[in-house]
Parts: structure tokens; sequence; C-alpha cells
């Protein structure tokens, strides 16, 4: 008997979505991975996902920046994760290596690269309105100079540490005290990164001590006085990730570590403010694939 015009329509169709199937390339994978990193990543990592999600079709990156130990202390709560990226190694040695995640009683981490370092520095309005040149000049009477302070935030102790080196390399260690006592913040509210940024950019303060990147990320808006080395806290300042207990997606996450420690990922890095560990340095067992 011939066959209905429905029965030809319907195989038609069958055969249409077999063909188009088939087109999919077989390397192609769709995923959302969740990257928590620090503060003062913000920037390179904008750029860093452009890049991956252009080297990698269907692959979503969504971004969370913040404290990197209020990020380590959500991990260990259980919120997902692929990659976490903190501002220091010692968060991922200390808050989750040996850890176990709640209620899964899964590792929260196991390993970790070292991928780039920074420094701190100070960010003053456009122009550089009041010259300053020293951090000595913090103490200017017109100067309103504001400060991270967050109780579990790094760049508070690094930022006291900064100024100590810096005033002594001045000549005048006696005035580090009374620049860091004299820092306009909220003792109800912890000022981060991105806040003291804002502060400097908004006009609501003339200086700030941030990291180099964090200034980078807003150099269209603010000035940047950098200093030496022996001052900026380069030598301690490091940058890690690792693939946690909570990742959802596994396969993408370590590809992703493994583009941080690639030449493209490295070139972004040192233009927007975070110079490459190179080699990048490891911790426990890393996946083979991150080489």
């Amino acid at each position: 008997m011939p066959r209905s015009n429905e029965t030809i329509a319907r195989r038609a169709r069958l055969l249409l979505r077999v063909v188009a199937m088939t087109l999919v390339p077989a390397t192609a994978i769709a995923a959302d991975v969740d990257v928590f990193h620090a503060d003062s990543l913000a920037g390179p990592m904008r750029e860093i996902k452009h890049a991956f999600e252009a080297r990698n079709a269907g692959v979503n990156l969504r971004l969370t920046s913040g404290v990197s130990r209020d990020l380590a202390a959500r991990i260990l709560n259980g919120d997902v994760c692929d990659v976490f990226a903190p501002s220091s190694p010692g968060v991922i040695d200390e808050d989750l290596m040996n850890k176990k995640i709640a209620a899964s009683g899964q590792d929260a981490a196991t390993w970790y690269v070292v991928f780039s370092a920074n420094e701190m520095v100070v960010i003053v309005a456009k122009g550089n309105p009041l010259g300053i040149r020293e951090v000595s000049d913090l103490l200017r009477p017109q100067v309103r100079f504001v400060r991270i302070n967050g109780e579990k935030d790094l760049a508070t102790a690094r930022t006291i540490e900064f100024v100590k080196r810096a005033t002594a390399k001045e000549g005048k260690p006696e005035l580090a005290s009374k620049i860091i006592d004299s820092a306009l913040i909220d003792p109800a509210k912890a000022t981060t990164v991105p806040e003291a940024v804002a502060a400097v950019r908004d006009g609501k303060a003339s200086a700030a001590v941030v990291y180099y990147s964090a200034a980078m990320a807003a150099r269209n808006d603010v000035d940047i006085i950098r200093f030496p080395d022996s001052v900026n806290l380069s030598d301690a300042i490091r940058n890690a990730a690792t693939v946690p207990g909570t990742a959802r997606n596994a396969k993408e996450a370590i590809e992703l570590v493994r583009f941080l420690v690639s030449a493209e990922a490295q070139a972004i890095l040192q233009r927007t403010g975070q110079p490459p560990v190179v080699p990048a340095l490891r911790k426990g067992t890393v996946p083979a694939a991150i080489d």
C-alpha cells in the first residue's frame, strides 16, 4: 500500500533530527563552571573568562568575587564551586586541605597550583591633584586615606605591612601607625578592595592602598603609584587555584586551571597586573592534565 503523506512527513522529520545530531562536533561541551575568586583577581578573571569561553564552545564561566577566606567558608559549607582561586595558597592550605565538606564528607581540597603574583600600590584621583608621591604623604591634613579593614581580608594585614615597609624606607617609620590609625574606616562595616577603589574613583577618598591588579582594572579612573619590590610585598603575594570537592563540572574545571598556567593566560595576567608565576608551583596530587 502507498505510504500516507503523514507517515512520509513523520519519517522526514525524524531523518532531519538525526542529521542535525550528527552535525554537532563530538568534542563540544556545555557546562556552567562556577569560579570563586579573590577580589584582587576580578579584572584578570574577566579577561580569562572571555579567552577561555572563546576556546571552549558551550562553556560559561560564572564568576563570584569576594574575600578569599569567606569564599573558602562557603565551599566548606557545601556551596558548588568548580574552581577556587584565592589571593594566597595559604587559604587553601589552612582552610580547605585536610578538611571535609559539610554533609558530603568529601575532601574540600587535595591539591593546588600557584599561578600568579601581585603587589600593593597606592591609588589616587586621576591626575594626582594632591601631588602624593610617598606613603608618608598620606598623613597630610588634606588627604583622606581609606584602607581595607576586614578581619578575614588578607589585604588588611598586607596594607599595614606595606605602610610599615614604605615609611621605613622613606626614613619615617614612626609615621606608620599614625597613617593606619588616621584611615577612613567604618568600624561597623569592613571595607573591601572594590569599595576602596570605588571610594577613590568617586571622590569620597583621596587615596587608598590596594592590589596592583585592582588598580589596573580601574586605571581609566585613577592614577597608580608603584613602589620598589622591597616595599610592595611582591615577594609574598601569590594566587593559587584548585578544583574543590564541591565541583559539579570537574572536567571543565581542570581545563580552566590548565588554561591558567598556559602561555595565553600568562600574557593576560601580565597585562592585567598579576605577573604569572612560571613555572607554576604545585602542591598535592595535581591532575596529570594540568601540564
